[in-house]
């Protein structure tokens, strides 16, 4: 057969499946075929007529989704935040400030009271202190190991060497070529008193 006559072969088969398909799914919906009138979506009695199929409607509006609401939880990987810690109630504020005015108040008595007390105690005695120095340094003279101060005090003259007692109040700490350091007799922690030539 040639290729022309196979193309004709080929177009006589889908002409003549066309027809039966027309046949059997478009002559039931336009209600014909001979039937005896059958009611379309239903196959005729006693099978001779061709199968009715029935189409479905879409309902398109049920393919819309509805929103949905949704509010996000506790995430998993997270500790949760942990509780405020209740507050004081009416009677703990109450007993705290009940506790406060009190350490106010004994503050303010303990301290009248140590007031009081020093107020009430006698005055301490006043530190007795060393007598002044009234003698005039001279000068000194002799040598450097042995030198010797000289005082007066108008009438007499005093000579003394370092550690000696003058008049029995004052002791000479130390002899310098312009001054002499005088300590006080009874006065041991008293700081030593520095007169200079002519004082």
């Amino acid at each position: 057969m040639s290729e022309a006559g196979r193309q004709k072969a080929l177009l006589g088969v889908f002409v003549v499946l066309a027809a039966v398909a027309g046949w059997v799914y478009l002559v039931p919906l336009l209600g014909g075929g001979g039937g005896g009138g059958a009611a379309p979506g239903r196959r005729a009695r006693g099978g001779a007529g061709p199968a009715v199929v029935a189409v479905a409607r879409l309902e398109v509006e049920r393919l819309e989704a509805a929103p949905r609401d949704y509010s996000p939880g506790r995430d998993p990987f997270r500790y949760g935040e942990p509780p405020p810690p209740p507050g004081p109630t009416p009677e703990e504020l109450a007993a705290a400030r009940a506790a406060e005015e009190a350490r106010r108040a004994a503050e303010e008595a303990a301290l009248i009271a140590a007031q009081q007390q020093a107020e009430a105690a006698p005055p301490e005695p006043p530190k007795p202190q060393p007598p002044p120095f009234q003698l005039t340094y001279l000068g000194s003279f002799g040598s450097h190991s042995r030198r010797i101060a000289v005082f007066t005090d108008g009438e007499e003259i005093y000579n003394a060497l370092i550690g000696d007692v003058i008049d029995g109040k004052f002791v000479v700490a130390d002899i310098g070529y312009e001054s002499v350091a005088i300590k006080y007799v009874g006065f041991p922690d008293e700081p030593a008193t520095r007169v200079a030539i002519g004082s």
